[in-house]
């Protein structure tokens, strides 16, 4: 076997040293390390030295990487460079994920082991309780040396949990944010195409929830199925709440006036020494009242009250002595009131059914049903809003629906128009209190109105 030279060798030797020196001193300075000195932005730095098509692979590429580098990829586009970062102490924001702990989320950030150790120390035994809740957010601030300066977090939206270093130690402050409630006025008229909850929220009431509340407060008058049409308006006060001045979310009702047709309901909110008595008319008479005007939600009625109805089936005038409420199988059914079960069972021309006795006066009767719910049985005692059964097509019936009857003194009255008892009335001792109470809200809204209408004339009507 032929030997190499050692001279070639050595010759060799000399000429990729030579070549490495001459990379060292003409190449340009890495990008990574002049974002170090803080005079770029990392990402910025890379993409003006890449043409289109490079730029398109990085961004293809970065898609691929994992999480941890596409986060502190993106720290850098949106605060600048790392020492700038750190010079405007911006916190960083980390999202909490299912199966978190502080821990974990320490080895993500590269917060040291003995940062960790420091929070144990100073927490207090409020935080030993608290779970770190997944889509929740904990910030926190390292110092130039990487250690752990100021970390927060709120395992809910009110209680802030705050460490901060001072000296080698770290200390905590736990901070319950204080809720600003503000009075807030809406009018708003239902036109046509809308429903009581569209238009309340076009208006700019900012969360649904409350403008729910008004069918729940006003069920025992009308029926919010069949009884609302364009044209018909309502003025509702209630709290807007704040915290740290941002918007937060919506307090109680404080006094509400819904027009229905030629009919006007109001309700204020009563309490007293700061406990909740309940909504009552102007009058001092409660909001919930015995009976409510529907036994069913979501429906159409299809079949009115009527003396003289063609009867569908026999083509013959017949008394229709109820209401007819068209809705799917297996739509629950309601006690309108309190009452006694008198009578439930089967038959031909009714189908399943359930009577109701309310005291001496009041009767209702539930007609056609799909199924009787099993806590039904004569004798047995039924609460107002209690479940007594679904919707049904059983006994002579053209398709599925409830039969509904208002008996008043054994004469049937039109569920729709019946005069409903009132709600009980405030004690002699209450009500003169109560009706300056309501009467300043009444006026108060009354004044805003004529505010709102100065500013939008075409938009009320009186």
């Amino acid at each position: 076997m032929r030997k190499f030279p050692i001279k070639h060798v050595a010759t060799c030797s000399m000429l990729v040293i030579a070549l490495f020196v001459c990379f060292i001193l003409f190449t340009e300075k890495p990008v990574a390390l002049s974002v170090a000195d803080g005079s770029t932005d990392f990402e910025e730095s890379v993409r003006s030295n890449l043409g289109p098509l490079e730029q398109s692979t990085i961004d293809a590429g970065r898609s691929a990487l994992p999480d941890e580098l596409v986060d502190e990829l993106s720290e850098y586009s949106s605060n600048g460079s790392h020492a700038s970062w750190r010079e405007s102490a911006e916190l960083v924001q980390v999202e909490i994920r299912n199966g978190d702990s502080l821990s974990t989320i320490f080895n993500r950030a590269n917060i040291p082991h003995a940062d960790l150790i420091l929070v144990q120390h100073a927490s207090p035994d409020q935080w030993q309780t608290q779970r770190l809740l997944a889509g929740r957010h904990l910030r926190y601030q390292l110092s130039d040396d990487g250690d752990l300066e100021y970390m927060e977090y709120s395992p809910e939206d009110l209680t802030v949990f705050s460490f901060t270093r001072i000296d080698d130690e770290l200390t905590c402050e736990v901070r319950t944010r204080k809720i600003v409630s503000k009075e807030t006025y809406h009018y708003v008229s239902i036109e046509s195409g809308d429903s009581v909850i569209s238009a309340g929220l076009a208006a700019g009431v900012k969360q649904e929830k409350t403008v729910w509340k008004i069918p729940k407060l006003l069920q025992w008058d009308l029926d919010f199925y069949h009884d609302i049409h364009p044209g018909d308006s309502y003025q509702i006060l209630y709290y807007e709440q704040f915290v740290d001045g941002e918007y937060y979310g919506d307090g109680e009702i404080i006094a509400l006036q819904f027009v229905s047709g030629d009919q006007t309901y109001e309700l204020v909110r009563y309490e007293e020494n700061g406990i909740l008595n309940g909504y009552f008319t102007p009058k001092g008479y409660a909001a919930r009242k015995r009976f409510l005007r529907s036994p069913v939600e979501y429906t159409r009625i299809s079949s009115g009250f009527n003396p003289r109805r063609l009867h569908p089936i026999y083509k013959v005038h017949k008394p229709h002595r109820g209401i007819d409420y068209a809705a799917p199988i297996g739509t629950p059914v309601y006690a309108t009131a309190d009452g006694t079960v008198s009578e439930f069972g089967k038959n031909r021309l009714n189908g399943n059914y359930v009577f109701l006795k309310h005291d001496r006066v009041y009767a209702t009767k539930y007609l056609h049903l799909h199924r009787i719910d099993p806590s039904v049985k004569k004798g047995a005692e039924v609460k107002q809003g209690q479940r007594i059964g679904s919707v049904g097509s059983t006994g002579v019936s053209t398709g599925p629906h409830l039969h509904y009857e208002f008996i008043v003194n054994g004469v049937h009255q039109n569920p729709a128009t019946v005069h409903l008892p009132e709600g009980e009335p405030l004690s002699e001792s209450e009500i003169a209190r109560f009706q300056a109470h309501a009467n300043e809200l009444v006026a108060r809204m009354e004044a805003l109105k004529t505010k709102y209408q100065a500013n939008s004339p075409s938009l009320v009507k009186n």
